[in-house]
């Protein structure tokens, strides 16, 4: 008769229970950021002002944060004022010499008389010490209409001038400086009354003439260059996140055509 198995009791000891409590479970969405992570950039990386932030598609296909760089008053200043200071300086200069030097004309008109039985037209002219001839005209004041077109008007022959017909190109008449003579002689009788003619001079070149002079070939050498700094302040500028002075090439290289038509009218 077999014996009786002894029975080892077995005593399991099941895990504590573990309480959920879904009011504090929080569902979150990792946010990937792009960017530098000092204090400074933290600073204008503002998530709240979408104005200094652009999103883009990440290589993992997440949305990706990129801060945009800062528009800096001093990088648009120094893109835009060292070309424009180039060929703003001459225009300056151009300026200042052309408006003091425009009292350095004269004007003076002159009659001529007609010579008896004959079609010349003589009259006296004598131009001022340190002043030089720059031209000078006749206008016909007549009721005939084909003599009232005419024009007689003069062509500087050294210290003296030729009196040429404008229609023609023909040589009717003279002024000598060293007499002061003027004859008029085109073979048309334009009446008794006689004739006027208006001479213009100016003073010889002084400094300001050469002030003058000079700013405008300062001019030309600031455009170019200025031209070419705008260029390369607009790459600089954009490529190195400093819109600034990107923006300030732009505003000089569309300010040539301006310096360049008030240039021409002063010269």
């Amino acid at each position: 008769m077999d014996e009786p198995q002894s029975e080892i009791p077995i005593e399991v000891n099941a895990p504590p229970s573990i309480e959920l409590n879904v009011g504090n479970i929080v569902s979150t969405q990792p946010t990937a950021l792009a960017g530098d992570t000092n204090q400074s950039s933290q600073n204008l990386f503002n998530l709240a002002d979408p104005q200094n932030v652009s999103f883009v598609m990440g290589p993992n296909g997440q949305l990706v944060a990129v801060a945009k760089p800062p528009f800096v008053w001093k990088h648009f200043l120094i893109g835009g004022g060292i070309p424009f200071a180039l060929y703003g300086i001459p225009l300056l200069l151009m300026l200042i010499a052309s408006g003091i030097s425009e009292g350095e004309y004269i004007w003076e008109d002159v009659e001529l008389v007609a010579e008896e039985n004959s079609t010349a037209y003589t009259g006296e002219f004598a131009l001022e010490s340190d002043y030089r001839l720059e031209w000078c005209s006749v206008y016909i004041d007549t009721d005939d209409m084909e003599q009232s077109t005419r024009r007689y008007v003069c062509e500087a022959d050294g210290d003296d001038a030729s009196i040429l017909d404008s229609y023609t190109g023909e040589a009717v008449g003279y002024w000598n400086s060293q007499n002061s003579t003027i004859y008029l002689d085109a073979g048309i009788n334009h009446g008794d009354d006689g004739l006027n003619i208006q001479f213009e001079s100016q003073a010889e070149e002084g400094i300001l003439m050469e002030i003058l002079y000079d700013a405008e070939e300062l001019m030309i050498m600031g455009c170019c260059l200025g031209f070419l700094l705008s260029i390369v302040f607009i790459i600089a500028g954009f490529s190195s996140g400093r819109p600034g002075m990107g923006w300030g090439g732009v505003a000089a290289l569309a300010a040539i055509p301006v310096i360049g038509i008030l240039a021409a009218g002063i010269a």
